[in-house]
């Protein structure tokens, strides 16, 4: 059942009339008490309530000082006796002490479905299979009083043919959902009506007609009522969403599911469509593979569960967040949570999590069918999902044996209900039959999911070993990793060119060089050899700029080797090579000097006058290089591999000084890749897993590998399915982790790079459980990050750090995308400041 609006005593209290302007227009709408939560409901059950002996609590309602379930089942004990008490499809119970109610005791002579708040104080609406209250006639729906259980007589709704699912109250209509196509003997309506709330006289307002079998097409498939299964009305009473089984609202295809506006005269279709639920899910099982969907308090979106199969690129057996404001005809989820198989039955949401039931086993499970696989984390039947992401939070309560499923969940401002089939909650360990309260109070707040912005601080752990090395380029090819613990060779391949030399130029690639000379220092990686950048024309000639502080004196090596066959014999290729405007090489003849594929270098030492040129002339052929190196002269500055330093940074020009932050526990952040801070928290990357902990700015907490895949409670537990237990699988990212280059959070979601990939990937996350999803997304259109040593975004700004120089280039970032180019705003070359670390990133 949806998380409909309730109406206790305290909310009653807070009500207030929304008067909705002429756009979406109708009476003034009582709108419901948001729950106010600040936490996740707390994980063990109160023990105020009954034990239902039988049959599924459908449907829950909150009265104030009592609670008003309903369903299909005949007996309820008081918790602790052997005395069996009949009640017939619907009971009441004290909300403080879980004691059956004996004055509310309606005689209803079949299942009900739905139990709302009524139009007054002290009123309720329930609607089913029923067609007599206290053996008077009401067909499917009716009023009584929360007292006594007494009808309400001033209202009588009309005889509806077939059976109502659901209820809402909007102002003084209430709004129906059901199998049936008339209101009464004489008025023809498809699967929804509105009535009088008060008299219960049917309307004009909401004429929707529903039609068509979803899975059924005459011939095979299952074949079900058509019409509404459940209703969500959004908090302000502006517009209501409907799921069920049917192709089309008023002849136009909405398959299953449809949003209208409700408006001040009629309620209409809205603007609001998608194809998601058209494919066929189990058609042999399920007409309608829709069960159930809730509103957030705010209003802002809206949460769909459905049964069916293993995804297969479907939205079956999946958890679908769906914006509010968004229009269109054909419209996507923003986060989906599939259990790989496994039906969710149920939804409710607070301002902390999206709770979600049925009889699932695992969550983030889409890459499993009927088994987990990569990413899934075991949640036996229940689950919280962060909203943000749609992953799991911990909270992780658990209820087995699981039966058919949670039939019911209802938020409240005290807290969480279930209703179900099945007897306890935990694996076996507490006993609530079919009923269930999970109070706020005692609660956790789930993680904060605050980032740190600029102006602020930049942490920098694992800086590189200090290093003279201002610039190194592997020429015509991709980036090339250092094998002597300095700074990465750059890209300069056709994805990333390097920004440092002229358009004129063209690139090669070769196999692996077959030897070096002599000039080659020690730790040169071979695979500088195995690409080139050679220039086709002499006007302009191929040139390189590389900006270097004034009066810095250099070491320039140059990365030499003639791989091209046409070339291979002496005079065949000549060129000369020009430094700061003095020609350093002339008539190089590389096949003559040292041999046809033999890698070679040349090296000459200059003073910068603010940028060291490189021009390379024509005189035989075509002029090449394969890698340009830059160091300063003079003995290395002192350091650590494993050090972390903070400097302050206003987020554009202004740099701090950067200032040691202690490293107690001798962390090895040399071996760290990349990470992120978020709500008081640091992930980070290391030896292929990410861990956590705790950091203020001064002390880092004690670092915990973050498994939410495995869980020792529930990981031996049987789940009763043949050959699984609870346990699930640890996600792909992890096998990523060794390659992953920068990552960052904002949002829900993990952003990263990966090496030798120039593209931006990203997976859901939730820094609360550290579950990461299971499927990876790529940013279209996005490239130029081969580079990328570090990300970090500080608003409209995403910050990369080049791996190869040092170096700090911004750009925009709108929409989870960047767009534009990237300016370099700080670096080794324009104010000293190197940005290289294993893990960068922003803090408190």
């Amino acid at each position: 059942m949806p998380h409909r609006p309730t109406l206790t005593r305290r909310a009653l209290a807070a009500l207030c009339a929304v008067v909705l302007t002429a756009a979406g227009v109708g009476a003034a709408t009582p709108a419901a008490a948001a729950p106010n939560h600040s936490t996740v409901v707390r994980a063990t059950p109160s023990a105020a309530s009954p034990d239902i002996k039988n049959g599924t609590v459908y449907a829950i309602h909150d009265a104030g000082t009592k609670i008003i379930a309903a369903g299909d089942f005949t007996t309820v004990r008081n918790r602790g006796t052997e005395v069996d008490i009949t009640r017939n499809y619907i009971l009441a119970f004290d909300k403080a002490t879980g004691t059956v109610d004996t004055a509310f005791v309606p005689v209803v002579d079949n299942e009900v479905s739905a139990v709302i708040a009524g139009p007054t104080a002290g009123t309720v609406f329930i609607a089913g299979k029923f067609n007599t209250v206290n053996g008077v006639t009401r067909r499917k729906v009716a009023l009584l009083n929360v007292s006594t259980g007494a009808l309400v007589t001033t209202f009588a709704g009309p005889a509806f043919n077939g059976a109502v699912k659901d209820l809402a109250l909007a102002g003084s209509r209430l709004l129906v959902g059901g199998i049936f196509t008339t209101a009464g003997n004489t008025v023809p309506r498809g699967g929804l009506a509105s009535l009088s709330a008060t008299t219960g006289a049917v309307d004009s307002y909401l004429t929707t007609t529903l039609t068509e079998n979803h899975n059924y097409d005459g011939v095979s498939g299952a074949s079900a009522g058509v019409g509404a299964s459940r209703l969500a009305l959004s908090p302000g009473g502006q517009q209501l969403v409907v799921v069920g089984n049917f192709k089309k609202a008023d002849g136009v295809l909405h398959d299953q599911i449809v949003k209208l506006d409700l408006g001040a005269s009629a309620a209409t279709i809205a603007n609001w469509n998608t194809s998601r639920y058209t494919p066929r899910c189990a058609w042999w099982a399920f007409d309608s593979y829709m069960r159930d969907l809730a509103y957030a308090p705010d209003g802002s979106y809206f949460v769909v569960v459905t049964t069916g199969a293993p995804n297969a690129g479907t939205l079956c057996d999946a958890a679908a967040r769906w914006e509010n404001d968004a229009t269109g005809a054909d419209l996507q989820p923003t986060w989906v949570d599939y259990s790989g198989g496994d039906t969710y039955l149920s939804v409710g949401i607070s301002e902390q999590a999206v709770y979600v039931g049925g009889h699932m086993r695992w969550l983030n499970n889409s890459l499993g069918g009927d088994s987990p696989g990569a990413g899934a984390v075991g949640r036996a039947s229940i689950a919280a999902l962060d909203p943000l992401s749609g992953l799991p939070l911990s909270w992780n309560p658990g209820r087995h044996p699981r039966g058919v499923g949670i039939a019911e969940l209802l938020v409240t401002s005290d807290g969480l209900w279930l209703g179900s089939d099945t007897a306890w909650i935990g694996n076996y360990q507490y006993r609530r039959e079919r009923i269930a309260f999970f109070p706020l109070t005692g609660g956790t707040a789930p993680h904060a999911t605050t980032t740190a912005t600029l102006p602020g601080n930049v942490y920098q752990a694992g800086v590189p070993v200090p290093t003279n090395v201002l610039y190194r380029v592997n020429a015509g090819g991709g980036a090339v990793a250092a094998t002597d613990g300095g700074p990465d060779w750059a890209a300069d391949d056709g994805g990333s060119p390097s920004p440092y030399h002229n358009a004129v130029s063209n690139t090669a690639g070769y196999g692996t060089v077959p030897g070096v000379d002599a000039t080659v220092p020690a730790g040169t990686p071979a695979a500088l050899f195995s690409s080139e950048r050679w220039d086709p024309g002499s006007a302009p000639e191929m040139s390189w700029q590389f900006p270097v502080n004034v009066g810095t004196e250099v070491e320039v090596r140059l990365y030499l080797a003639n791989r091209y066959d046409g070339t291979a014999g002496p005079g065949t290729r000549v060129f000369n090579v020009t430094l700061d405007g003095t020609t350093v090489l002339a008539g190089l003849d590389l096949s003559g000097a040292v041999g046809h594929n033999v890698g070679t270098m040349r090296s000459f030492t200059v003073t910068s006058d603010g940028s060291v040129d490189l021009e390379f002339g024509h005189v035989v052929e075509n002029p090449l290089i394969n890698g340009i190196e830059i160091v300063k002269t003079g003995p290395p500055p002192a350091g650590n591999a494993d050090d972390v330093q903070v400097r302050a940074y206003d987020g554009s020009a202004t740099v701090g000084a950067a200032s040691a932050v202690a490293n107690p526990d001798g962390t090895a952040w040399s071996a760290a890749r990349s990470g992120f801070w978020v709500g008081g928290t640091l992930f980070y990357g290391m030896n292929g897993a990410l861990w956590r902990r705790t950091f203020n700015g001064t002390a880092f907490g004690t670092p915990t590998l973050v498994d939410p895949y495995h869980d020792a409670y529930w990981d031996t537990v049987d789940s009763d399915s043949g050959e699984h237990t609870y346990a699930g699988v640890t996600t792909n990212f992890y096998a990523e982790i060794p390659n992953v280059t920068a990552m960052f959070y904002t949002g829900g979601r993990l952003y990263y790079t990966l090496s030798g990939q120039s593209g931006l990937f990203w997976r859901w996350f939730t820094p609360d459980s550290g579950v990461v999803g299971a499927d990876r997304f790529t940013v279209a259109g996005v490239g130029g990050l081969a580079d990328a040593g570090g990300l970090f975004l500080s608003g409209s700004t995403l910050y990369k750090v080049n791996r190869s120089t040092g170096a700090l280039a911004t750009t925009a970032w709108s929409g989870g995308v960047p767009s534009g180019s990237y300016t370099v705003v700080s670096g080794p070359s324009l104010d000293g400041v190197d940005w290289r670390a294993k893990v960068v990133f922003t803090g408190p």
